[in-house]
């Protein structure tokens, strides 16, 4: 306990000590986020720095790096390193994408095939890694219990670091929004993670969920930073590969539901608008929706919490 409540100042102390440093900067170079011309009138974030995940996941890692239990023994060394690497993959790939946008001072950075390219890869090396380290390639099926998928885990794997980052990608549309539901989520994990007997699951959320606090300071509406692709990328990952590490996987979907319904709505919507030229909601990720109910950001970030905190209440006492 006294590590974890170390980890987690340790993240805390960087995450909120930094990031005064990061916006300056950020400003300073008009590093700034672009607003998309579609959708809500967003135009008062116009210049808000963005890329602010680089830190809370940096925050994350070094933290987590601090702790000498995170790497003492081998079982502790393979956990963290898949989490480090999972999670630190992606934020590349969210960096790239943010540094893109910046760049072309356009709403969009990498291509759909670019960056689905490179998030396979990063699939692929998560199971080479996994692979290596020995850890076995199966899921636990409610009701049925472990299924070794043999070869088939990669595909597994792939759709599931794959689904859930974009899934939270496409989450991060308000202030806070994000942060706010992984933020629960990320708790609920370590509970599961706490009664696994997963220590190193356990460490490293204290510092990530630390990260996540210490962001938010920032972050909540009116945001002074967001965090950009290279946190909400990452973010998703996290959550999936502990999902995975935990036997926990398809607990995702009820802890995780908010993403899922985000994702489904944009789903729903490109497919009706593209087959019927109609659209189901007045705009998607069905976030938008709500702001052009007229509801305010702090309305629609209290009411997805809410929603986020519920769900991990239910599940963390009927999972495991």
């Amino acid at each position: 306990m006294k590590e974890n409540f170390l980890v987690f100042l340790i993240a805390l102390i960087i995450t909120v000590g930094g990031m005064p440093f990061v916006i300056k900067f950020l400003r300073q170079s008009k590093e700034q986020a672009v607003i998309r011309k579609l959708g809500p009138d967003h135009r008062a974030k116009a210049g808000t720095p963005s890329m602010g995940g680089a830190l809370f996941i940096a925050a994350t890692i070094i933290a987590t790096l601090c702790m000498p239990g995170s790497y003492q023994s081998w079982t502790s060394f393979t956990w963290t390193l898949i989490l480090i690497v999972a999670v630190g993959s992606f934020a590349v790939i969210g960096g790239i994408d943010d540094a893109l946008k910046l760049i072309r001072h356009a709403d969009e950075g990498f291509a759909f095939k670019p960056k689905l390219l490179a998030q396979t890869l990063s699939a692929v090396l998560m199971m080479l890694l996994m692979w290596a380290l020995k850890v076995p390639f199966i899921i636990t099926i409610p009701w049925v219990g472990p299924v070794n998928l043999g070869i088939f885990y990669f595909f597994f794997l792939w759709f599931w670091l794959v689904g859930w980052s974009n899934a939270t990608n496409l989450t991060d549309g308000l202030d806070g929004l994000l942060a706010g539901t992984a933020l629960i989520v990320y708790g609920a994990f370590t509970i599961l993670a706490w009664r696994a007997d997963n220590p190193s699951i356990v460490t490293f959320n204290f510092a990530i969920m630390a990260a996540l606090i210490g962001f938010l300071f920032y972050n909540h509406p009116k945001a002074k930073i967001f965090m950009g692709d290279t946190g909400s990328l990452a973010l998703g990952a996290g959550l999936a590969i502990e999902s995975i590490l935990l036997h926990a996987s398809l607990s995702l979907l009820w802890f995780g539901l908010v993403f899922v319904i985000e994702t489904l709505s944009v789903i729903i919507q490109t497919f009706s608008y593209h087959f019927y030229h109609k659209r189901v909601f007045p705009m998607a990720p069905i976030h938008h929706t709500f702001e052009k109910m007229g509801w305010s950001e702090w309305q629609i970030d209290g009411f997805f919490w809410a929603i986020t905190l519920v769900l991990a209440v239910i599940g963390v006492n009927v999972i495991g």
